[in-house]
Formats: C-alpha cells, sequence, structure tokens
C-alpha cells in the first residue's frame, strides 16, 4: 500500500479508544478485558486449556494474555485496500502463530493463534484461537515484539536500529542530512557498529533515482541478503517485473533481514513476503546451505504453494510514515513510540492516532454571498431560516436551481449530490471511523452534534454501517433520532440485508429484527442489482449458518 493509505490505517483502524481502553484493562490484569476493548474475540476458555494440555500448559497461556497488547496486534497486521470506499481492512483470512506450547509429548503441540476477518467486508475484528487443529500461516512467535509488552522494545531492531531509529535520534529528531552517512558504514570503523546508520544507508542506495537495478542489490548487499534474478519459463515474471519488485521492499532491506536472523536461529529457514501486487510473490531462503539470505519472485501459482512456509513477512510502514512527515511521534501507539525512541519526552497529550473532532465551519457560495456551513447541532447548520428553506424546497421541487447552501444541506442526507470538499472529509471520517469498530468515535462525534441522518456516497446510513460497531450501544440512539430502520442504500438493501451479507452478529440481526426491521426490501431496487431482496435469501446467499434458525 501507498504511504498516503498507510497514514489513513493509522489514522482510523486503531483508534485511540482502543488503545487506552485495552491498557487500562490490561495493566489491571484484565486480559479478557482488554481484548474486548480492541475488538479482538477469544474463542477458547483457558479452564479447558488446562482440562486438555495440563496445568503447566494453561499456566504458560495465561501468563502470555496477560502480557498480550491486542491494540499491538491490530497495529501490526497486513491491510489491504478494498473497493468499498477506499477501506483499508485487515488482510482477508490471515492468520499467524503468536505462541507454540510443547506438551513433550507425541502429538502435535498445541498453538496460540489470531485470525483476520473472513471478509474485507465483515467486522474489523480479531479471533484468538488456541489447539492443535489451528490453521498456520504464519509464524509470529518469532517476533514477540509485534504484539507482547515483554517485548515491544524489540521493534528498534526490527527497523534496522540500535540505540536509535534509522534517520532519527533516540529522542526522536530527526537527522540532518549532514549527519547521514556518505558511503557504506561498514568501511569505517567508526561507524562499523552502528546498525542505524547501516539501514539508513541502505535506504538511500535504494532512493537514488538513478540508481537503477545496481542499486537495488547493492542495498539488499548492505543488509547481508543476496538477490537471484532468472528468466522464468513462460516469462512470468519477466526479469524486469522481478526488479521492480525487488526495488519496492531494496529500501527496507535491513528490516528483512531483521526477520530472517529471528527465523533462521541455527537452521534454514524459508520466508514468504507480502507484496501490494498479488500476481507474484517474494521469497527467501536462508540457512542450510545458503551462507547467506537468498531471495527471488515466484509466480502466482508458486506463491501460493510457498505460503505454508514458516514465515510470512510484511514491511512495517511507520518509519517512513515519521520520514515523510505524514504522521507525528506522538500519533503513534504508545509502545511504537517508546521502543522507537527511547529517550523522547513525555507527551503533552496520550500517544496515539488523533480523537474524532468535528470540522471548523465551512465556507459555501450561495445567492452570491459567502456563508458559514457548519456540521453541528445535530443537523447541517445554514445560515437560512424556515421560510427560506421551504422556498428553495419548493424552487428544486419544480425542476428549479437551489443554491449552494441547500444543495449542501440536502447532499448531506441524500448521499448524492454536491458537498464543500471539508465536508466531504468530514462524511468520510465519519463513516470509516464506522466501518473501522471506532463506536466510541461515532458517539464523540455524534455528542459533538454531528448529524445521524447522514448518508455518505452509497447512500448507507449510519444503521447500514452499525453492523461493524457495537449496536447495543449505537442502535437505540440511532432509532431515537428517528433513523428509519427499514432505509435503502444504492443497491436497493437495507441495514438488515446489509449486516447479514457483511457477517454481521446474530445479536444485531435479531436487534433490528426486534425493532421491527422488515424481512423484504421495500422496492424491486435490490433484485435489478442482483442482491437478495428478502432475509431468507440473504441468509443462503451469505451461507450464514448462525442464522438459519431464522428460517
Amino acid at each position: 500500500m501507498s504511504l498516503r493509505t498507510w497514514r489513513q490505517v493509522r489514522r482510523y483502524a486503531v483508534p485511540r479508544g482502543w488503545i487506552e481502553r485495552a491498557a487500562e484493562r490490561r495493566l489491571a490484569g484484565d486480559w479478557r478485558g482488554a481484548c474486548a476493548a480492541a475488538n479482538v474475540d477469544v474463542a477458547f476458555d483457558t479452564a479447558d486449556v488446562g482440562r486438555e494440555f495440563g496445568t503447566d500448559v494453561s499456566a504458560r497461556l495465561e501468563d502470555d494474555l496477560r502480557h498480550l497488547v491486542p491494540d499491538l496486534l491490530h497495529w501490526h497486521l497486513p491491510r489491504d485496500v478494498t473497493g468499498r470506499g477506499g477501506l483499508t481492512a485487515l488482510t482477508s483470512g490471515f492468520r499467524a502463530v503468536l505462541g507454540r506450547y510443547g506438551t513433550g509429548g507425541r502429538g502435535p503441540a498445541p498453538v496460540l493463534a489470531v485470525a483476520a476477518p473472513p471478509s474485507p467486508s465483515a467486522p474489523q475484528r480479531l479471533a484468538l484461537e488456541f489447539g492443535t487443529t489451528v490453521r498456520e500461516s504464519a509464524d509470529w512467535s518469532v517476533v514477540p515484539y509485534l504484539f507482547d509488552d515483554r517485548h515491544h522494545r524489540g521493534l528498534l531492531g526490527h527497523y534496522g536500529g540500535d540505540v536509535r531509529a534509522p534517520f532519527f535520534a533516540a529522542d526522536g529528531t530527526p537527522r540532518d542530512l549532514a549527519e547521514l552517512p556518505a558511503s557504506d558504514p561498514g568501511a569505517s570503523d567508526s561507524d562499523a557498529g552502528d546498525r542505524a546508520a547501516r539501514s539508513e544507508w541502505a535506504a538511500l542506495l535504494a532512493e537514488r533515482p538513478d540508481g537503477g537495478d545496481e542499486a537495488t542489490a547493492a542495498a539488499f548487499a548492505v543488509a547481508g541478503i543476496g538477490v537471484i534474478v532468472e528468466e522464468r519459463p513462460g516469462g512470468r515474471p519477466t526479469e524486469r517485473q522481478t526488479w521492480s519488485r525487488l526495488a519496492m521492499l531494496a529500501g527496507r532491506a535491513p528490516m528483512l533481514a531483521h526477520q530472517i536472523e529471528r527465523l533462521t536461529g541455527d537452521g534454514p529457514a524459508s520466508l514468504s513476503i507480502r507484496l501490494p501486487d498479488h500476481h507474484f510473490g517474494l521469497h527467501v531462503e536462508a540457512g542450510g546451505r545458503h551462507r547467506r539470505p537468498l531471495m527471488w519472485v515466484a509466480s502466482r501459482e508458486e506463491s501460493m504453494r510457498r505460503r505454508s512456509s514458516p514465515g510470512c513477512w510484511h514491511a512495517l510502514p511507520d518509519l517512513a510514515l515519521l520520514r515523510a512527515g505524514m504522521i507525528a511521534p506522538d500519533e503513534l501507539h504508545p509502545l511504537v513510540r517508546s521502543a522507537l525512541f527511547p529517550e523522547a519526552p513525555a507527551p503533552a497529550r496520550p500517544a496515539g492516532p488523533p480523537l474524532a473532532e468535528p470540522p471548523p465551519p465551512v465556507r459555501v457560495r450561495c445567492q452570491g454571498e459567502w456563508h458559514l456551513v457548519r456540521s453541528g447541532g445535530g443537523g447541517l447548520e445554514i445560515p437560512h431560516g424556515d421560510e427560506e428553506r421551504r422556498r428553495e424546497q419548493a424552487l428544486g421541487a419544480f425542476g428549479g436551481t437551489v443554491n449552494g447552501c441547500f444543495v449542501a444541506h440536502r447532499t448531506w442526507t441524500a448521499g448524492t449530490g454536491w458537498l464543500p470538499r471539508a465536508l466531504r472529509a468530514h462524511r468520510r471520517e465519519v463513516f470509516l471511523r464506522a466501518a473501522h469498530g471506532d463506536t466510541a468515535g461515532v458517539l464523540r462525534l455524534l455528542d459533538a452534534g454531528l448529524d445521524p441522518r447522514v448518508r455518505d456516497g452509497r447512500r448507507w446510513t449510519l444503521l447500514h454501517a452499525l453492523y461493524a460497531m457495537d449496536h447495543e450501544v449505537l442502535l437505540p440512539r440511532l432509532l431515537d433520532a428517528g433513523l428509519d430502520i427499514d432505509a435503502t442504500e444504492h443497491e436497493g438493501c437495507t441495514p438488515l440485508l446489509v449486516a447479514v451479507m457483511n457477517n454481521g452478529s446474530p445479536g444485531l440481526v435479531r436487534a433490528l429484527l426486534d425493532a421491527g426491521a422488515g424481512t423484504e426490501t421495500p422496492d424491486g431496487a435490490a433484485r435489478a442489482a442482483g442482491r437478495p431482496d428478502t432475509l431468507a435469501k440473504a441468509i443462503k446467499r451469505a451461507k450464514r449458518e448462525d442464522l438459519e434458525s431464522l428460517l
């Protein structure tokens, strides 16, 4: 993903409210409460673990769970951009082993694992699993700093640092150009032990505009990784495509080398690497007969075969975002901030992504003048009285031209039409927070005067987005505000059908039915769009076995 997309992830995907509430429960010794606060479901009972695998395994598991940082796990998991409004969703079906618990017996050892949602449109919740039948896709037990508060300072090494992060001083101050290496630091006795300087040199080599393939290979060589490029039968991928994909990661070669070191230990290892382009995959073989790691690009078919390898790596974006000035150190997860900048002074406010805030008033050209329009007071406030509004409504009904303020007001609750850029951005933020499960953020905006009747460009209401949030908190409030429980979006689907089709919880589906939601769409738009137009059809189409009792 691009840095611009990662900036969106960092702003919305792991809200500061999750971080603060999860930290409070974790520090109080309530690991289940911490998981609940960070949208992580626990799919096992530790008492059952003790009965099946023994008290020793149960005790070790409980100790690890007390140190699990579920919000940090959310922070580091891989993501993809979906077509649904540019949502940056957790990578569907991704699984990672977080811990292994050998019992000394002959059977397979149980593992603690995390599973991402089954689809990009599903609620952005994680599931913790434990047992011997858990499917593996990546081994994160060797990188506990991605999720464990006992090891989080290891993130500094992951990013290619030692006592400081590359391109920064230990207090978070960016290094001047004159302080960066002008040649391979390994050639200088004074800098030979400066791992951060070597990481800087690798990145600078990769960023040379005229460096070409030689600079890419040199960047990997600085990190101790050899590169194999050979033409494959059938020309997929071509040599040119291979180098272009290697160039995507050359600047982060030290990060990759660190992961390889963690995986190999004293023996051989195989590592798969996620790329934004899923047609090809990068793979590394290290240890054993390879004196240093060797990397190549494989076709999609070979890539899929190799996904069962013990390791699966994706480049973390935070250091690149900081270098580009797209986020500030205080916007990082607090444990990431303290790991990358161990000497940074305490922040003026709690560290973490920005809280949800209403936008300032927006200037709109209306009737030859500039008017201020703002989101507040439970609606979109415009400087016009009721009589003017009725006149403009009548004018629009008869095909007349409606002026700026009234167009914005109508679009806000209709979803389609013109809106000032700042209000479009605000509307997008509302629905991005909803899609990522930030119930507290949406409530904060509603408390600040957000119009609950707002619709996005798909004509979704907040009831359509409710399946991704805590419906027990929001549903009564939205219904009290007068939202239509059977409102249809651009494809003719009601909130009930959207919840069923997008893995909404059975509790939400029953709550909508109890609130009077119809089981059929009020018109033929859903059928015309190829969408199910009844509850029964939606349950069958989505294969919702957990809802079959409703049939």
